[in-house]
C-alpha cells in the first residue's frame, strides 16, 4: 500500500503548483485509502462514528488551518485547506478574525456560509450507543448488509455512503467486545465506560489481558484498530515548504475528542527558508495527547533550527519528548515524525539586491536555479514501526520504507540527502 499510494500521491501532480496544494493533494489520496487511519476507513469512536482531525500549514505565509471531529466531509484535509485559505485572506467583515480551527457541526455551518460547494460531503453512519452500566452496545449499523461483494470499488466498500467501511465497522465491533471483557475484569461493570478511554491511552489493556484463545488473532485485531496518522511535507520548485496531517484518532475514543492533528504547533509545522534560517517542514504521528502536551511540531522546528547536525537534532527531539515531565502520567511515549530541512545558497535570495543591476540579478538567479539543491529528509520514531515514502522531481519513482525500531532501542532515526 505504501509504495502504491506513495507513488500515486507523489507523481499525480505533474504541473508546477505550490507546496501547500501538493500537500493537500497527497493527503487526500491517503485519506481515500481505507487502509489508513484518516478519512475513509478511520477508527470508530465509542458511538460507532468516525470523527477525523486534520491541519495544514503554509510555510510562506505561516498560515494555518485545521478541523476537528469531522464526520460529514470525505476529505478533512480539503476542509482544513479552505480554513487556511480564508485565514490567509485577513479579517472578515466588521474586522472579525477568521478561524484557525473549526470543530464538529460548526464546520458544516462555516462551509455552507462560505459557499464551498465543491467540498465532497458524506453521510455519517447512524449513531450507536453504549450503556454506561453494562457496556452493552446497540447493534452498530443495524440493517446494513453483511458486507461488500468481492471486487467491490472503494465506494461500494463504504457503509451507506459514510466514511465507515465494512472492515472498520467489523474491527470496531470486535475491538469493543475485547475491551469490554478486559475492562470489566479489571474494574467491574459499573465503571466500564469511564475507563475505556484511559485504558487505551494509558496502555492498561494489553494483548495478554484479552480473553481470546489465539494470541495471533488478538494481536491482529488490536493492531488493526491502532493505525497511524498520515501526513505529508513538500518543497516546491520555488523553494516554498508546506506540511499537513490527518487522522481518524484512536479507536474507541470518546466523541468530541480532538487530536494533535488539528492543533497548532502540535501536528505539523512549515516555515520557508530565509537568509537567517533554513526552511523546515515536519508532520507528526503517535499518541495525540502526548504530542499535543509537548507541542512537538513547534519543538521539532526550534530544535532543528538550532542544530546543524540533523541526526543529532532528531535524536534530541525524541530524547526530550521521552523525558518530558509533562508526560509523567503515561506509561509509554509514542511519537514519530517526517521532516525536511534545507537552506538557501549564498546569493540565492528571493529578495532583490538594490546594489546590483537587474540584469546581473537575473543572470545570478538563472545560475542558481540550474545548480542542484540538496535538502535533508529525516524520519524518526519511538513507535514500533512507521511507514515512509519520499521522492523528488529527479526520481522516477518514490522510495517506500517500513521503518522498524530495533527491540533493544528506544527510537529510530534516519536521514537522507535528497536532490531538489
Amino acid at each position: 500500500m505504501l509504495r502504491e499510494q506513495g507513488s500515486s500521491a507523489l507523481t499525480t501532480t505533474s504541473t508546477p503548483v505550490s507546496a501547500t496544494l501538493v500537500v493537500e493533494h497527497m493527503i487526500r489520496i491517503l485519506e481515500d485509502d481505507p487502509v489508513t487511519n484518516a478519512g475513509t476507513g478511520s477508527n470508530l469512536n465509542l458511538n460507532g462514528q468516525i470523527e477525523c482531525d486534520a491541519s495544514i500549514m503554509n510555510g510562506t505565509t505561516l498560515g494555518f488551518g485545521s478541523v476537528g471531529a469531522v464526520s460529514d466531509f470525505k476529505n478533512p484535509i480539503a476542509v482544513a485547506a479552505k480554513v487556511l485559505q480564508e485565514s490567509d485572506q485577513g479579517p472578515l467583515s466588521l474586522g472579525r478574525i477568521p478561524p484557525l480551527l473549526l470543530v464538529g457541526s460548526g464546520i458544516t455551518q462555516w462551509v455552507e456560509t462560505m459557499g464551498f460547494s465543491t467540498l465532497e460531503r458524506v453521510r455519517p453512519l447512524a449513531t450507536t450507543t453504549t450503556d454506561a452500566g453494562t457496556g452493552t452496545q446497540e447493534e452498530a449499523g443495524s440493517g446494513i448488509q453483511a458486507g461488500p461483494a468481492e471486487g467491490s470499488t472503494l465506494e461500494q466498500r463504504s457503509v451507506n455512503g459514510s466514511l465507515v467501511t465494512y472492515e472498520s465497522l467489523q474491527n470496531h465491533i470486535r475491538f469493543q467486545t475485547m475491551l469490554q471483557k478486559a475492562a470489566t475484569a479489571s474494574y467491574g461493570e459499573g465503571s466500564l465506560t469511564a475507563r475505556l478511554d484511559q485504558d487505551l491511552d494509558g496502555g492498561n489493556v494489553s494483548i495478554s489481558s484479552l480473553d481470546n484463545p489465539t494470541g495471533s488473532t488478538k494481536r491482529k485485531a488490536l493492531e488493526s484498530c491502532l493505525q497511524d496518522t498520515v501526513g505529508a511535507i513538500c518543497i516546491d520548485g520555488n523553494g516554498r515548504v508546506a506540511a499537513g496531517v490527518s487522522s481518524g484518532g484512536i479507536a474507541m475514543k470518546f466523541p468530541g475528542r480532538v487530536s494533535e492533528a488539528a492543533l497548532f504547533g502540535a501536528g505539523c509545522w512549515a516555515q520557508d527558508p530565509s537568509e537567517e534560517s533554513p526552511g523546515f517542514a515536519c508532520s507528526m504521528t503517535g499518541a495525540g495527547e502526548q504530542i499535543s502536551k509537548t507541542l512537538l511540531a513547534k519543538t521539532c522546528m526550534d530544535t532543528f533550527h538550532g542544530e546543524d547536525d540533523t541526526a543529532h537534532a532528531a535524536n534530541t527531539v525524541l530524547d526530550r519528548f521521552m523525558a518530558s515531565p509533562l508526560l509523567r502520567s503515561y506509561e509509554g511515549r509514542h511519537a514519530g515524525f517526517i521532516a525536511v530541512k534545507w537552506s538557501l545558497k549564498d546569493g540565492d535570495s528571493s529578495e532583490p539586491d538594490s546594489g546590483r543591476d537587474q540584469q546581473e540579478q537575473q543572470d545570478t538567479r538563472e545560475m542558481d536555479d540550474n545548480a542542484p539543491r540538496i535538502a535533508e529528509f529525516i524520519f524518526a520514531h519511538t513507535t514500533k514501526t512507521m511507514g515512509v515514502a519520499f521522492m523528488s522531481a529527479h526520481d522516477k519513482k518514490p522510495t517506500a520504507i517500513m521503518s522498524q525500531r530495533k527491540p533493544e532501542c528506544t527510537k529510530t532515526v534516519s536521514t537522507r540527502m535528497v536532490k531538489i
